[in-house]
Parts: structure tokens; sequence; C-alpha cells
């Protein structure tokens, strides 16, 4: 495209001047010099040449005919040139194809090396999944998915709020702010057992595992949070009893303790035992809901996890090859295509131009003639009016026509259409073979990339459908035709 985008010639519908014999007369003044010169003798009766107003009048005429000459000459070498083209603009497309081709198959390479990283996290995820169920003796069972840590706060805040709207009333007795103050106390003592407890719920899930020692701690976790359950709102609920007895809230920390020790279920009031039921039953609730907040197998739901991500990463990437494969390659044919009209477009003009050629010939031809006539005609204005006024007989050669030296014209190379021709043929079919060689490395990219199955090693052979026996592998029975068509259906 950019071989005949530098061409910036402009046909021009005036290729030669125009002649004004009457203009250049006057400018000339071939009437009043052949006038004056005529009643002066001159030129003399026997002169042999042109006289200097004749020879003016000659190189008025041969200044046109030269830049006429010139224009036409730069015409026939900017149609050459873009007939020329045809043959260079083959050799640059079949250059600029199998660069566009080499190219394109070189993106679907570094794409395809792109895919590796991902398909390595798929096999070793799914790997170590396969390992940690056979490890575990887990069977086949798929993985409780686990709740994120913002589902787990959530719910913990939740709690939070429940407990410490159900606990407010009960610490604002007492309390020298009111109802504001047991609010305050109910989210403080709230948010200390939810968290806890679900701390514990989180952790005690070790009790499910095939381990030893790591099922012996979640033994152990679970009685800790029995003990914490029964003695934190215990504290509580004795803390609550010594705020009521003495109306100072520091002085009933350490009494409370001091209750608690002595006599743990000696709660004086009925508030204080619904704040023990209260506490404990939102313990045993965040306990639970951290226990279950994965799968109840400890670091099974991360492996599983795992696996989930693992495709979910290969497959966003394989989404994102193919789109860009694909954008690709639609912009590499849509490149190729609009060469190939461009291309087309310029050989056809230079198809054309050999055939403006050949009307330059002839118009360059009917150019000379003019100028022929031209010259005569001034050559006669001049020589009439000498005559006229001249006493003495004319020179002989007033009688002589002038003719300008006979220029030979190329005539016009009518096999280099065909030619052209060809190499548009050429180009079309060297674009079209570029076009089907990047779709076939397209589909090839996309033929190359491993689906999940076979990734993980869990792709099977899917049975082949049974085709139905051919009409001709069918007996004819008793050679009735009929009973034929009868077995055929």
């Amino acid at each position: 495209m950019d071989l005949f985008r530098s061409d910036e010639f402009k046909p021009s519908a005036a290729v030669f001047p125009d002649i004004d014999r009457e203009r250049i007369a006057k400018e000339l003044d071939l009437r009043g010099c052949g006038q004056e010169r005529g009643r002066e003798g001159q030129p003399s009766s026997d002169a042999k040449v042109l006289d200097m107003v004749e020879m003016s009048a000659v190189s008025r005429v041969e200044e046109l005919r030269r830049r006429g000459l010139e224009t036409f000459e730069s015409h026939r070498k900017a149609y050459s040139e873009r007939l020329a083209r045809a043959t260079a603009a083959r050799m640059a497309v079949e250059q600029g194809t199998r660069d566009a081709v080499s190219k394109f198959r070189q993106t679907v390479i570094e794409y395809q090396a792109m895919m590796v990283t991902p398909q390595e996290e798929l096999r070793e995820a799914f790997n170590w999944r396969e390992q940690f169920r056979r490890k575990h003796r887990l069977g086949s069972r798929p993985a409780r998915p686990a709740l994120g840590w913002g589902a787990i706060i959530g719910i913990g805040l939740v709690m939070i709020v429940i407990e410490s709207v159900l606990n407010s009333y009960l610490f604002s007795q007492s309390n020298p702010l009111g109802l504001v103050g047991g609010l305050i106390a109910a989210i403080l003592v709230s948010a200390a057992n939810v968290s806890i407890s679900t701390g514990f719920g989180m952790a005690g899930k070790t009790v499910n595992s095939r381990r030893f020692f790591w099922k012996l701690a979640g033994l152990l976790l679970c009685l800790g949070f029995v003990g914490f359950v029964g003695i934190y709102n215990l504290a509580v609920a004795h803390f609550r009893d010594a705020v009521e007895s003495m109306n100072d809230w520091r002085e009933a920390s350490a009494i409370a303790l001091q209750t608690l020790v002595e006599d743990p279920i000696g709660l004086a009031n009925l508030e204080s035992w619904l704040l023990l039921v209260v506490g404990c039953f939102i313990s045993i609730v965040a306990f639970v809901k951290g226990f279950l907040a994965s799968d109840p197998y400890p670091g099974y739901s991360g492996v599983s996890q795992a696996v989930t991500d693992a495709r979910a990463n290969y497959i966003q990437h394989l989404q994102e090859s193919n789109e860009t494969l694909e954008q690709q390659r639609d912009d590499a044919v849509g490149e190729l295509l609009e060469t190939s009209e461009e291309i087309q477009r310029q050989i056809n003009d230079s198809v054309d131009a050999l055939f403006g050629q050949s009307h330059l010939v002839s118009s360059a031809s009917a150019f000379f003639e003019q100028c022929d006539i031209a010259v005569n005609y001034l050559l006669s204005v001049y020589r009439d009016s000498n005559k006229s006024a001249r006493e003495t007989d004319p020179p002989e050669h007033f009688a002589e026509t002038f003719e300008f030296e006979r220029i030979e014209l190329k005539p016009v190379d009518v096999e280099r259409r065909d030619d052209a021709e060809r190499e548009v043929n050429e180009i079309n079919s060297l674009i079209s073979k570029a076009t089907r060689e990047i779709y076939a490395a397209y589909d090839e990219a996309v033929d190359a990339h491993r689906n999940i199955d076979e990734l993980q090693g869990t792709e099977y052979a899917r049975p082949r459908k049974q085709t139905p026996p051919s009409l001709t592998s069918l007996k004819v029975v008793d050679g009735s035709s009929e009973q034929a068509e009868s077995q055929q259906s």
C-alpha cells in the first residue's frame, strides 16, 4: 500500500497547453511589424532564411511545443511506473504475507507458552487433592465450601448484636450510665464470647482428623471449649450479681471472682441466670458456626478450593488467549484484505493508465500537428501584412510552409496489460493462501489447548455411536422387492 501511496502524480485533464494563435499574434504585433517592415522592403527579396519577426513567432510556438512534450513525457513515465509497480506489488505482498503468517504463528507460540503455568497449577492442585483424599481416606466425597472471612466476620457481628441486645437490659440495672452503659458492657462481653467460641470451633474440627495427635488436640480443644463456656458465662453472671449488690463495678469484678470460686452456681437473682443461659447459647452457636465454616475434615476445604481456583484461573487464561488470538487473527486478515483491495484498485488504475497512455500518444500527435498549423498561421499573418505594405517582391520562402522536426512516439506495449492482470491474480492467490494459513494456525492453537479433564487425567473414552447398517447389506427375502423394502425400513 505504501508502494502506491508514494505516487504523488495526479494526471490532469489538460495534458497539453492551449495555443491561442490570435493572442500570440497580438503579443508579437505581427500585423504591425509586417506592415512596417514591408514599407521598408524588409526582408529583402533575395532573403533565404526567416527574419527575426518570423523567428520570434516560431520560438513562441516552439516553447509551447516543448512544454507539451515535457508534460507528455512526465505522464508517460508515470503511467509506465504504475504498470511496473504491479510486479513490485506482487513481490511486496508475497513478502508481507509471509511476515504476517510468521508473526501470527509466533504469537500463537507465545500464548501457548503462557498457558504452561496455568496448566501445571491445575494438574498439581488436582493431584494434591487426590493424594489428600487417599491419605485421609475421604473417598470421593466433595468438600464443603469454606466461608470467606467476610462471611465469618459478618455472622459473628450478627451474633454479637443479638447477644448485646438481649444482655443490654440485664447489664443496665445498677449501671451509672443506665441503658447506654449496659449496652456497652453487653457488647464487650458478647464480642469476647463470640470471637473466642468461634475460634474454638474452627480449631476444634481437628478432632475429625485421621492422625492421632491432631485428633487428640481437637478433643482437648473441644473439652477446653466446654470449660470456657461454663467458666466465662458463670463469671459474667456472678459479675452482674456483684454489681447489683454493691453498685460499684470495679469492686464487683473482685467479688465476682471470689463468689465464682466459692459457689459457682450460687447466683442471687433470675436476671443473672438468664444472662448465663443467653451467654451459653450464643457460645454454642458461635462454636458450631466456626466448626462448620468449612469442611468438617481439617484442611480439606483448602485443598478442594485450590483445585477450584486453579480451574477458574486456567479458564480465564484460556478465554483471554482465545480472545486475543481471535482479535489478532481478525486484525491480520483484515489488513491483508484491505491491502488486497487497495493494490487491486491501484493495479486496475495502472491497467487503465495503459489505455490512458494510448490516448495520450494520439493526443500528442494531434498537439504536434496543431503546433505546425499555429506557427504557419502566425507566419501567414506577418507575411500577408508584409506583402500588402511592400513595393518589392517578397522573398521566395514566404510561399513555403514551416514544419517542426518530427518526433517519433513509442508505441504502447499492450502486452503489459496481461502481465498486470496476472500479477493481480497472483496477489489475490497469495493473500488467500496467507488468510487460510492464519486461520489454520488459529484453529491449531485452539485445538492444542487441553481441556480440564485431559489435564486432570480424568478424561474417559466416550462410546462411539453405532452406525445403522447400510441398505445394501440387508438381504432380500424370497426375492421380493416389497419384502426388501420392509427389511430396509
